[in-house]
C-alpha cells in the first residue's frame, strides 16, 4: 500500500487553513483544528502534511494517537504527549494525580498539565497532534478540551483527527463543537482525483476502472488503495476496461478477508495478537502471545508487511490503518478475542506491567482469568477516577465485584463511582448493600446523595432522618454527626426547610470544630446566622470555630462543594466584622492555592478576598481581585459554582466602576454576565446583582427602574426566607422613593434597615443604616449623621465612614456651621482618596469649594492611571517576580502578563522592568507628600 509518495489531492482548502493556523501560532495566537471524517478519508495524511509544514516553520512537535485498548487507561494519550515532549514534570504530575481521586485534584492536574504545554511553547511555537481521537481515553480528551479553551494566548496549534462523534455528548463532542475550534471536514475524492491517485503507481487506469473504483470506495482514498492492492494481487490490469467488471465484485470486507486468507497461519496469529495488544505493541510480546519463536515471528512480520497489513515502523508493529486492525479483530470472533485478552493479561501481569494495562485486558477476558484480579481492577479504577473517568472506573469495579461479590468495601467503591457517572439508582443500591456488610455512616450518607439525584432531596432528607433515628450512640457520635452534616447540607438547598434546618443546626452551636463534620455543621450554622440576622458576635464565633485556624480549608482540598462551605463561612465572618481573623485565613488560603491549586479554587479564595476588601473600603484591591477571579475562570465550564463565582466578582466590579463614576463599565460588566448566564440557575450571588442595577438606574435618573430592581431583590430574598442587612436592597429603594416623592415609604424602609442592623449588631451595618435613615428623616438629619459617624469610627469600614463624614459635612454646611463642615469634608476627602472612590471625593471637593476652600492637593490615583489589574502586576514585577511566576500566581497566561507590562511601561513612560522600581518609589513619594 504505497501512499507516502502519492500526491495529496483535493485538500487545498484544508491545507490553507492549516497553514493559517501555523502562521497565527507563530504570531503568538494559538489555534485548534479538528479534522473530522470517516475512516480512510485521509485524516492521518493531513496530519502528516501538518507535521511537514510545522517542521519547515521551526515548530516543536509532540504527537499521540488514540487506541481502542488504551481508551480504558487513565491519561493514555496525555502520557504519549508527555513522553514525546521529554517533559519529566508532566510525568510527575500524572503520577501524583493517580494518588488522589478527588474532583479538586483533577482540576489541579488539568491546570498543571496546561502549564507543561505553556513551558513547551515558551522557546518556539508548538504543534500538538492527536490522531484517532475517537479512541482516546476520556481523561486525555478532557485535557484537550481544557487546553483548547485556553490556547488563544499561547503559540500552540492543536490538531485533533477523529471520526465523527458517535453521540452528541462527551468530551470529544464538546471539543468538536467548541467555539474555539475550527473543523476541517475532508470530502470524498472526485473520480478525477482517484485517477491521479492510481496513476501515481505508474499505470494510467482506464476510465471505466476509475468510475468503478469510485463507486466501490465512495471516493475514500484508503479504501481505493485497498481495492487497487487487491486488483494487483489478482493480476488484473488497471488500464484495461474489462477490469472494471471485477472491481464491482469487490468490497473492502471481501478484500480484507482475502488478504488474511492468503497469509500463512503464523502471520494471521501474529496479526490477531497485535490487534489485541494495541497498536505500536512490542513485537516479542506479540510473538509470545501468538506462540511464535524468533524465526517464525520474523517470517510472520515479513509476510504481514508484504501484504500491507503492517507498516514498516522500526521496532514496533503497527497496522497500516485502524480499519485493517478492526477487520482483524472482527475476523477473530468474540471467543478467540476473549481468550487472547486472557493470555495477554497473564503475560502482562507476569511481566509486572502497569495495572491499568493489565486491567484493560482483564475486563475483556473470561472471569477467573487471574488470581487477585479484583485488586488489579480496583487499583486501575482508582487511577481512572483520579483522571476524571468514572464511567470506565465503574466498569472495572463492576467486574471486580463479579470476581469478589462478598467484598463490601469493593461494592462501596463501585457505588461511589456510579454516583459520579449519574447512575444514581444503581449507586444507591450498591452503597446500601455495602453498608449492610460494613456499617458505615459515610456509605449511608453517600447513598442519600444518590437518592437526592434519583428521587429528589425530600426523599434523601427522609432517608437520612430514618438512618439517624436508628443510629446507636448519642448526638455526638461521629457516625451520627456525619449523617447530620449531610442532612444539613441537603436541607440548605431547600428554602421551605429553612426554619427546620435552622432549628436543627442550632443544636450544634456548641461544637468545637474538631472534625470535618463538625466544621461543616458550624459553617452552615454561621451562614444561617448571617441570613437570619442573629447577633453578629455569635455568628463570628461560630464561623471562627468552623474555620478552625485553617482546618476547614484543608478539609476542602478534595471537593469544590466543601470549599463552597468554606467561602460562605468566610462571608459570614467578614459580614460580622471579623476582619483580622478573615485576613489571616485568606492569606493562608492564597498561599495554599498558589502552591497547589486550580483556577476555580483561586477564584473562590479571591471572592472571599474581594468581599473583605469591599468591607474595608480597599476599592482598588477589590477591583483587581474581581478582575483576577473572572480572568482565572474565564474558560471554565459554567457549573453552578462557577456561575456563583462570576456573579460575585461581577457584583463587586460593578461597585468599583460606580465608585469611579464609570456607569458605562458598570452596566457593561452586568450585561456580560447576563449575556452568559441570564438563563442560569438563581442563587444568592445572582440575587445580589439587582442592587448594582438599581444603583446604575439611580445614577442615570431612573428611580422607577431603581425601585423595580430593589424590589426584585427584596422579593427573591424573601422567597427563600432571608433579609440580612449586609445585602441592603433598601438603600437604593429609599433613594428611589425619595426621588419619586414617596417620603413616608422611604422613612419606613430606612427605619426597617436600622432595626435589622441593630439586631445584627455590627458597627458597620448600624452606622450605614443610620446614614440611610438620615436621608429619609430630614428633621433629625444632623443628629443621625453625627451618630452614624460616631458609630463608624469604631468600624473597619473606611468607605462607609467617608460617606457619613461627607454627608455630615454637607449637612453642617447647610446648617451654616462652616468650620465643622470644613473639618468633616477634609477628612472625608482624605478617606475617599485612600479608598479610591472618585465619585465620593469629587462630591466632597465641590462642597468644600462651595465653602470657599480648596482641598489639599491630593492624588486619587497614580498619574499613570494604571488599572487595578495593572497595579497588581506592576507590584509583583517590581518585587522581582518573573513573568512566569506572576502568571502562575494570578492564574493567567504569561502572554497576559506581558500585555499588562507593555501597557504599564507605556503609561509610566519607562523602558522596562528596571524602571519599575524607580516609578514605584516616585509614586510612593507622591502619595506620602500629598
Amino acid at each position: 500500500m504505497r501512499h507516502r509518495d502519492e500526491p495529496t489531492l483535493e485538500r487545498e482548502r484544508e491545507l490553507g487553513t492549516i497553514e493559517a493556523a501555523l502562521d497565527s501560532a507563530t504570531a503568538g495566537e494559538g489555534r485548534v483544528l479538528v479534522v473530522e471524517g470517516r475512516a480512510g478519508i485521509g485524516k492521518t495524511r493531513l496530519l502528516q502534511e501538518t507535521h511537514a509544514l510545522a517542521k519547515g516553520r521551526g515548530f516543536g512537535l509532540v504527537r499521540a494517537f488514540g487506541d481502542a485498548l488504551e481508551a480504558a487507561m487513565a491519561w493514555g494519550v496525555v502520557r504519549q504527549l508527555v513522553e514525546h515532549s521529554f517533559s519529566r514534570q508532566g510525568g510527575k504530575i500524572l503520577d501524583a494525580a493517580a494518588a488522589d481521586p478527588s474532583e479538586a485534584e483533577l482540576s489541579r492536574t488539568l491546570h498543571a498539565l496546561w502549564w507543561v504545554a505553556v513551558d513547551l511553547s515558551s522557546a518556539r511555537p508548538l504543534l500538538i497532534t492527536v490522531d484517532d481521537a475517537h479512541w482516546a481515553d476520556p481523561s486525555s480528551l478532557r485535557f484537550l478540551v481544557y487546553l483548547s479553551r485556553r490556547i488563544a494566548d499561547l503559540p500552540i496549534v492543536l490538531v485533533v483527527a477523529t471520526r465523527p462523534p458517535a453521540e452528541n455528548a462527551g468530551q470529544l463532542a464538546l471539543l468538536s463543537v467548541s467555539r474555539q475550534v475550527e473543523r476541517l471536514l475532508p470530502k470524498a475524492l472526485s473520480p478525477e482525483a482517484l485517477a491521479e491517485l492510481v496513476a501515481a503507481r505508474g499505470v494510467r487506469p482506464a476510465w471505466a476502472v476509475v468510475t468503478s473504483l469510485h463507486e466501490a470506495s465512495g471516493g475514500n482514498p484508503f479504501l481505493t488503495r485497498v481495492l487497487v492492492d487487491e486488483i494487483d494481487a489478482l493480476g488484473l490490469p488497471l488500464d484495461a476496461g474489462a477490469t472494471a467488471l471485477e472491481v464491482g465484485k469487490l468490497g473492502p470486507g471481501t478484500v480484507f478477508r482475502a488478504v488474511l486468507g492468503r497469509l500463512p497461519g503464523d502471520a494471521v496469529a501474529l496479526a490477531g495478537a497485535v490487534a489485541i495488544l494495541g497498536t505500536g505493541g512490542d513485537p516479542w510480546q506479540a510473538g509470545a502471545l501468538a506462540k511464535l519463536d524468533a524465526a517464525r515471528l520474523s517470517a510472520a512480520v515479513e509476510a504481514l508487511i508484504a501484504a500491507n497489513v503492517f507498516a514498516a515502523d522500526g521496532d514496533h508493529l503497527v497496522f497500516v490503518h485502524p480499519v485493517v486492525r478492526e477487520a482483524v479483530l472482527a475476523d477473530l470472533g468474540p471467543i478467540a478475542r476473549a481468550a487472547l485478552h486472557a493470555d495477554a493479561a497473564k503475560a502482562l501481569c507476569e511481566a509486572k506491567a502497569p495495572v491499568d494495562r493489565v486491567a484493560a485486558h482483564l475486563v475483556r477476558a473470561p472471569r477467573g482469568t487471574l488470581r487477585g484480579s479484583a485488586g488489579i481492577l480496583r487499583e486501575a479504577a482508582a487511577s481512572l477516577l483520579s483522571a476524571g473517568d468514572p464511567r470506565t472506573a465503574a466498569a472495572h469495579l463492576r467486574r471486580a465485584v463479579e470476581e469478589s461479590p462478598d467484598d463490601a468495601t469493593l461494592r462501596a467503591e463501585l457505588g461511589r463511582a456510579l454516583l459520579r457517572t449519574g447512575e444514581a439508582v444503581e449507586a444507591r443500591r450498591q452503597l446500601l448493600m455495602a453498608a449492610d456488610g460494613v456499617p458505615d455512616a459515610e456509605l449511608v450518607a453517600a447513598a442519600a446523595s444518590a437518592t437526592t439525584v434519583a428521587d429528589g432531596p425530600e426523599a434523601a432528607v427522609a432517608e437520612l432522618r430514618e438512618a439517624i433515628a436508628a443510629r446507636p450512640g448519642g448526638p455526638r457520635d461521629p457516625g451520627r454527626l456525619h449523617l447530620e452534616a449531610r442532612l444539613a447540607v441537603i436541607r440548605s438547598f431547600l428554602p421551605h426547610h429553612r426554619r427546620t434546618a435552622s432549628d436543627h443546626l442550632s443544636a450544634y452551636a456548641s461544637l468545637s470544630g474538631g472534625t470535618p463534620d463538625e466544621r461543616t455543621l458550624l459553617g452552615l450554622l454561621a451562614q444561617m446566622g448571617r441570613y437570619e440576622v442573629r447577633p453578629a458576635d455569635e455568628v463570628a464565633a461560630t464561623a471562627c470555630r468552623a474555620l478552625a485556624n485553617g482546618a476547614y480549608f484543608e478539609d476542602a482540598a478534595g471537593s469544590i462543594d466543601v470549599m463552597v462551605g468554606w467561602v460562605v463561612a468566610m462571608l459570614a465572618l467578614i459580614s460580622a466584622d471579623g476582619i483580622d481573623e478573615a485576613g489571616w485565613e485568606i492569606e493562608r488560603a492564597r498561599q495554599r492555592v498558589r502552591e497547589h491549586g486550580s483556577p476555580v479554587e483561586f477564584a473562590m479564595v479571591a471572592n472571599a478576598g474581594l468581599f473583605l476588601d469591599w468591607r474595608l473600603g480597599n476599592l482598588t484591591a477589590m477591583e483587581a481581585e474581581a478582575e483576577g477571579a473572572l480572568a482565572a475562570i474565564g474558560a471554565e465550564e459554567p457549573s453552578p459554582q462557577v456561575i456563583a463565582l462570576r456573579a460575585t466578582a461581577t457584583h463587586f466590579l460593578a461597585y468599583a466602576a460606580l465608585e469611579r463614576g464609570d456607569l458605562e463599565t458598570a452596566a457593561d460588566v452586568l450585561a456580560r454576565f447576563d449575556g452568559a448566564h441570564g438563563d442560569g440557575p438563581r442563587m444568592m450571588p445572582t440575587l445580589w446583582l439587582h442592587e448594582p442595577r438599581a444603583l446604575i438606574a439611580l445614577a442615570v435618573g431612573n428611580p422607577v427602574l431603581a425601585r423595580t430592581q430593589a424590589f426584585l431583590q427584596r422579593d427573591e430574598m424573601r422567597a427563600v426566607g432571608v433579609d440580612p442587612p449586609t445585602i441592603p436592597w433598601r438603600v437604593p429603594a429609599v433613594s428611589a422613593a425619595l426621588l419619586l416623592g414617596e417620603s413616608d415609604h422611604a422613612l419606613e424602609l430606612a427605619e426597617e434597615q436600622v432595626i435589622i442592623a441593630r439586631k445584627w449588631g455590627t458597627t458597620t451595618e448600624i452606622g450605614a443604616a443610620l446614614r440611610l435613615l438620615a436621608h429619609a428623616d430630614g428633621d433629625r438629619r444632623l443628629d443621625l449623621l453625627a451618630e452614624s459617624v460616631g458609630v463608624l469610627e469604631r468600624s473597619p469600614a473606611r468607605l462607609h465612614l467617608a460617606r457619613s463624614l461627607i454627608d455630615l459635612g454637607e449637612a453642617m454646611w447647610a446648617a451654616r456651621r462652616s468650620t465643622d463642615a470644613r473639618s468633616l469634608l477634609n477628612r472625608g476627602i482624605e478617606l475617599a482618596a485612600e479608598c479610591g472612590s472618585a465619585v465620593l471625593r469629587t462630591r466632597a471637593v465641590k462642597a468644600l469649594e462651595a465653602l470657599g476652600d480648596r482641598p489639599r492637593r491630593m492624588v486619587l490615583a497614580d498619574p499613570s492611571s494604571l488599572t487595578a489589574s495593572e497595579r497588581r502586576v506592576a507590584d509583583l514585577a517590581a518585587s522581582g517576580r518573573a513573568n512566569r511566576e506572576i502568571a502562575q500566581e494570578l492564574f493567567v497566561t504569561p502572554k497576559a502578563v506581558e500585555n499588562h507590562l507593555r501597557r504599564i511601561y507605556k503609561k509610566l513612560g519607562i523602558a522596562g522592568r528596571r524602571g519599575l522600581a524607580r516609578a514605584e518609589f516616585r509614586m510612593r513619594e507622591r502619595r506620602r507628600r500629598t
